[in-house]
């Protein structure tokens, strides 16, 4: 009787410990999201200030000329795309009507299509009767919300983002140095060796699935803007940027590039195999991508479940909304690369997936 009722009791424990470390996730975002990007870019980065480290340069040398390199590329992209992106942004009221007539023309004999213009048009007339003129207050409406949107996005990047830059850089000056002595204070001489094992293996394949992918993903993206400006597809390099951006996140993120390519479609064509050509390429392209130069680059390295990556993207998007969608697949990897050389969870290791070194 003691025996299971000490059973229950540590299950009982081990269930609220799980519970409390979710909560302490999703309470403390703000502080635990900065420090995992700093650790996930330290892993990337690592190696290569290693290899500068080699050239004779001073090591917080080499970590300040990669970060100012990555900022100085993703600060031009984005002094690139900031316009044609705001461009669009003003227009998704246009495009949300224009979808809206374009669906009512296609069909203009459902039933469906008619009680769903109605709604809208109801929903319209509730939001407008608070003004005389319904219009100036709708455009007002919709330009704060807008601009505080934005203000609170730009707000939290440059806050935290500037506070990961920061314990980036100290981790690559300094990373080694505080593993090494964390290793030191270990018990026993096994633990060491498992915990050296595990932040060698981490650090190693974390830095070459974030290059590989970034590489196969910069390469769809070229890809995508070539053929967009050939199709004569308005801000080619807008859109090829987001479908590189959006291929980090498995199976999702190719499904919204091509919503969006049909929507951006919708709105600048009225011919129906024009407006269905640019997503229908982009799904025979990434298709092509994901069965053959996606698995001849990863080889069986990666190999992860299906299952547990969508619910895995699934449960960090809820977490932590967004950037916890993009992070997901990266801890992923570290997770299974803990699971792999940790005794009691090399279960969950095969669970995750093989992945072979």
């Amino acid at each position: 009787m003691d025996i299971n009722s000490n059973h229950k009791s540590d299950w009982a424990t081990r269930i609220i410990a799980i519970l409390a470390v979710l909560y302490t996730l999703q309470v403390a975002r703000d502080v635990i999201l900065p420090i995992t990007l700093a650790l996930i870019f330290a892993l990337l980065l690592a190696p290569a200030v290693s290899r500068l480290q080699t050239l004779g340069l001073p090591r917080s040398l080499a970590a300040i000329i990669l970060i100012t390199l990555g900022l100085g590329v993703i600060s031009g992209a984005v002094y690139v795309l900031a316009s044609p992106a705001s461009d669009w942004l003003q227009r998704v009221p246009e495009a949300i009507s224009v979808l809206r007539d374009q669906l009512s023309n296609v069909n203009s004999d459902s039933s469906n299509v008619d009680a769903a213009s109605r709604s809208i048009d109801s929903l319209a007339k509730e939001f407008s009767t608070s003004s005389k003129d319904p219009q100036l207050t709708q455009v007002v409406i919709a330009d704060a919300g807008w601009r505080s949107d934005l203000g609170e996005i730009a707000k939290n990047f440059g806050v935290y983002g500037t506070l990961s830059i920061i314990l980036l850089f100290f981790l690559l000056t300094s990373g080694d140095a505080l593993m090494r002595r964390f290793i030191r204070s270990l018990p026993t001489q096994r633990d060491k060796a498992v915990v050296t094992r595990i932040a060698e293996l981490a650090q190693t394949q974390m830095s070459r699935y974030l290059m590989t992918i970034t590489a196969v993903n910069i390469a769809v993206g070229a890809t995508t803007i070539f053929g967009l400006w050939l199709a004569d597809f308005p801000d080619p390099a807008l859109w090829g940027a987001i479908a590189a951006l959006l291929r980090y996140i498995p199976y999702l993120g190719v499904s919204i590039t091509m919503i969006l390519f049909t929507i951006v479609s919708a709105v600048s064509y009225s011919n129906p195999i024009a407006i269905v050509s640019a997503p229908l390429s982009y799904g025979l392209f990434t298709a092509f991508v994901g069965q053959f130069i996606d698995p001849f680059v990863h080889g069986m390295r990666f190999s992860l479940n299906p299952i547990v990556v969508f619910l895995w993207i699934f449960f960090w998007g809820w977490l932590w909304g967004a950037p916890g969608v993009l992070l997901a697949v990266p801890l992923l990897t570290l997770f299974q690369v803990i699971c792999q050389h940790t005794e009691r969870l090399l279960p969950v290791a095969h669970i995750i997936g093989d992945a072979h070194e």
